[in-house]
């Protein structure tokens, strides 16, 4: 019994320690959540005076502004009773009614005017310029179609089918008069073929080609001899876009002929003047202009103000044109003329701070050719490479066109085939290039700005 009484008392000793034990446990966390209330409350009172300062000085600034502009509307109105003067109670007449809206078409135009000058800030400004034939109105053509107004419908590209089968007719005398120029002999199969474009030419219809006369363009055309004869041509005069049509001359040659979105962008319907093209290309707006031909002085000086400091200046060039007479000269190139004409548009003080883009066009041409036409023959100084005379050749042509670039503008160079395809792996290059050169731009821009907020 004394043994159970002793375990009895341990035990309850043991719970009452334990229950102490848990009252202090108790108690601390009390007091830590306590501490931290405290806190939160000590916190939340320095938000609430920060707060209420912030609002005071946010009120005081509010009523200092409303007093700046209650003060400034009671300077316009004694402005306007010391210098109309005119009694508050006197009606108004209708001639101030005429002025009161005539300053509301004037206050309106300002905005206008405003709104236009900051688009034309914003805006991607292109100049597109070279010699005729140069490829650059085909250019015009293929962004209108792709970025632009969109696709011809079948009834509007019927109205293009005589355009194109006339196109047809002066390759085929094209073709004619080279043959009986050069007098080359040809193999007995392509001598019927010549044969039946001589019938061909006879006839009266000038929208109209047989089947038999298209096959026998396209016999003598891929013929090598024929091919080797054009290449060296320089004397006879064949539509700008003569490879396209001589490859699609079967097809143009059929009955229910349509013609296509191709055949339409490479007609030749060049006019002079400066004709312009607005477009969205992603997140760049375009505006493109035009210029076709000579543009008279007065003309010049009156208008091309327009034209200061675009964004890029577009150029285009023929590098196939590089064994033509230059003036009649045997020995000089035509590039001669093309390298002048370069040199008069980047020096021109309206694209001093622009860029350059120069597209060589007719590169395939221009390669075939040098087999035939070596390049040194009209440029003596130029010395081909033995290893690659076609990139030496490439890299000679290019020297010429940057050094007349006195003013050292920023020139990105493309070698292309305008006329082989619809081009839009090199407008995407062109875009790429546009965006670069207005972050760049954009760039430039901030750092003046910045300098002279320094100054």
């Amino acid at each position: 019994m004394e043994r159970l009484r002793d375990v009895a008392e341990r035990q309850s000793e043991s719970v009452r320690i334990l229950l102490a034990a848990c009252k202090c446990h108790t108690t601390a966390q009390r007091k830590i959540l306590l501490h931290k209330s405290r806190q939160i409350r000590k916190e939340d009172d320095i938000s609430m005076r920060v707060l209420a300062r912030s609002s005071k000085w946010n009120g005081g600034c509010m009523t200092v502004l409303t007093g700046v502009s209650r003060g400034i509307q009671g300077l316009r109105l004694s402005y306007h009773r010391k210098f109309k003067r005119r009694d508050t109670d006197e009606e108004p007449t209708e001639k101030d009614y005429d002025n009161a809206a005539a300053t509301i078409r004037s206050e309106a135009i300002d905005r206008a005017l405003q709104e236009d000058s900051m688009t034309l800030r914003r805006e991607t400004k292109l100049m597109l310029v070279g010699q005729d034939n140069s490829g650059k109105d085909l250019v015009m053509h293929q962004i209108k179609v792709l970025y632009a107004e969109g696709y011809y419908s079948p009834e509007d590209r019927m109205k293009f089918r005589d355009a194109v089968r006339s196109t047809m007719r002066l390759l085929v005398h094209a073709m004619i008069d080279l043959l009986k120029d050069t007098g080359i002999h040809l193999p007995k199969t392509l001598n019927h073929d010549f044969a039946i474009l001589l019938d061909e030419v006879e006839m009266v219809d000038m929208h109209h080609i047989t089947t038999a006369a298209a096959a026998a363009v396209r016999n003598l055309w891929f013929s090598a001899e024929f091919s080797s004869t054009y290449l060296k041509n320089f004397e006879i005069d064949f539509p700008q876009y003569s490879p396209y049509f001589a490859q699609e001359v079967e097809r143009i040659a059929t009955e229910d002929y349509i013609p296509t979105e191709g055949d339409i962008i490479r007609l030749n319907q060049s006019i002079g003047g400066i004709k312009e093209l607005r477009f969205n290309w992603d997140e760049l707006d375009v505006h493109l202009f035009n210029i076709n031909r000579y543009i008279p002085d007065q003309f010049r000086k009156r208008w091309f103000h327009q034209f200061d400091s675009p964004t890029s200046l577009v150029y285009t060039v023929d590098v196939s044109m590089y064994d033509r007479p230059f003036y009649g000269q045997a020995t000089k190139s035509q590039l001669l003329e093309e390298f002048a004409s370069f040199e008069s548009w980047v020096t021109s003080s309206n694209f001093a701070n622009s860029s350059i883009i120069l597209l060589l066009n007719n590169f395939t041409r221009f390669r075939d050719k040098l087999r035939y036409s070596p390049l040194e023959t009209f440029f003596p100084d130029y010395e081909p490479s033995a290893n690659d005379p076609e990139t030496s050749a490439r890299q000679y042509v290019l020297k010429q066109f940057k050094d007349v670039n006195r003013n050292r503008l920023s020139i990105y160079s493309f070698w292309v085939d305008l006329d082989m395809s619809d081009n839009q792996h090199l407008y995407a290059a062109l875009k790429k290039t546009l965006q670069h050169i207005q972050q760049r731009k954009a760039r430039t821009d901030e750092q003046s700005a910045k300098f002279a907020v320094d100054e």
